[in-house]
């Protein structure tokens, strides 16, 4: 499944003037907007559609026209690319506060990756292209901002690298769930933390650079070892410590 294309009428492509208000408000919350004049918002929130799509959705696939720039507010999403040996490897994940898409519009060329929402609803605020640029152009507010914002595709390939690097598997798994619980997770004591999204065995394997038998063999260990804890509502960090010891922090 795809998102709707531009000017497509959909229930989860909901016309701006029907979320204006609110929408300037969800607006602020990502740095690109964050410190923008209201006259340079209003632009921005009549270009704005609101997407909520289920997991599995397809962004984009590699090869497609950069089309448009999402928010996230809601959910995880992934990039990836299939590799030579018909494995899909995983570039960046990209959750609540990030936007993705941006890189592929400044540069100029097609999504580089195939884009997709992984195991929980997303829900996005899409900027089409066109109006990207129109904004660009005629708001110089936006100059330094989106600088930041697409220096963020590079730090995302940084955590990726951070990731496949951090040596055995133990490290890397464990250096993949504190990325993720530092910017995503919910602190639930002291010591113990959740990230509230699910991820398959397969999607974990395709970050980390596992074998699906492994990562299962590791999530296992751990939870025997009493810090983990795994159910429908997510990952379940109970010592944080020991996952930072494994990470070598």
């Amino acid at each position: 499944m795809n998102i709707p294309a531009p000017g497509q009428e959909t229930a989860a492509a909901r016309r701006p003037e029907e979320e204006a208000p609110p929408l300037t408000r969800r607006l602020r919350r990502f740095g690109l907007f964050a410190h923008l004049p209201a006259r340079a918002m209003a632009d921005i929130v009549a270009a704005i559609r609101v997407l909520e799509c289920p997991p599995g959705t397809w962004l984009w696939r590699r090869g497609d026209p950069s089309l448009q720039v999402l928010f996230i507010e809601r959910g995880l999403a992934s990039t990836s690319r299939r590799a030579r040996e018909e494995v899909d490897r995983t570039y960046g994940l990209y959750g609540p506060g990030d936007s993705m898409g941006l890189h592929a519009v400044w540069a100029g060329m097609r999504y580089p990756t195939d884009a997709q929402v992984l195991n929980n609803p997303l829900t996005a605020l899409c900027l089409e292209t066109p109006a990207l640029v129109r904004c660009a152009e005629r708001l110089p507010e936006l100059s330094g901002p989106l600088m930041v914002e697409v220096g963020h595709f590079t730090e995302s390939f940084i955590r990726k690298i951070d990731i496949v690097s951090a040596g055995s598997i133990h490290r890397r798994m464990a250096a993949l769930l504190a990325m993720l619980i530092e910017r995503h997770g919910v602190s639930t004591g002291d010591n113990a933390a959740c990230l509230p999204y699910k991820l398959t065995l397969a999607q974990i394997g395709g970050i980390a650079d596992a074998r699906i038998e492994t990562v299962a063999r590791v999530l296992s260990q751990w939870k025997k070892q009493g810090w983990l804890a795994v159910d429908s509502e997510g990952f379940h960090i109970l010592e944080l410590d020991r996952l930072h010891a494994l990470t070598g922090d």
